[in-house]
């Protein structure tokens, strides 16, 4: 079946915007986590944020690439759009000013918990479509094989520090 020109260009831009989306959460995500490394750097949960980063670093990276690769556009407002939303979510009315929530980390480690595994989603679509863009789908499983094992990182990080967060100090 071959499709009509008008049919063909409407794909091309619904997947264009596809990507694009996966793009701005990828880079709010890389932003929030290399965010939470430094910030947290003093509490357990610190030393192995660095490494989560620089994965979603190289996934961002790889984004950035395809759109290239296939001829795409890099929609530069939905990552401006992604940034002013990661930043605005940082601000939370939680009465404490200037001094750090114990409950931020909780959150944020629950928010990134989710938004890796939205991300499994890009993966799975680029394995399926791969042989028709000309692309290897081994390359995007081995990306959605590495989802589980970044969800478990953030369950456990979260498993450390969920409950502490919520008691009282020195209990």
């Amino acid at each position: 079946m071959t499709l009509s020109r008008s049919r063909a260009a409407l794909l091309t831009d619904v997947f264009e915007l596809y990507l694009n989306d996966h793009l701005a959460g990828a880079e709010a995500g890389r932003a929030r986590v290399r965010r939470m490394a430094e910030a947290h750097a003093d509490l357990p949960i610190g030393p192995e944020l660095p490494g989560l980063a620089d994965q979603l670093d190289g996934e961002y990276q790889r984004i950035v690439r395809l759109l290239e690769e296939l001829g795409l556009r890099r929609l530069a407002h939905r990552q401006v759009a992604a940034r002013v939303l990661e930043q605005i979510g940082r601000l939370k009315l939680n009465g404490r000013l200037l001094r750090r929530s114990p409950m931020t980390p909780v959150l944020e480690l629950e928010l990134m918990r989710g938004a890796v595994n939205a991300k499994a989603g890009l993966w799975e679509v680029l394995v399926g479509m791969a042989g028709d863009l000309g692309l290897d789908p081994a390359e995007f499983q081995e990306l959605a094989d590495r989802v589980p094992q970044q969800s478990g990182l953030l369950e456990r990080l979260h498993g450390e520090i969920a409950v502490p967060a919520f008691e009282e100090p020195g209990t």
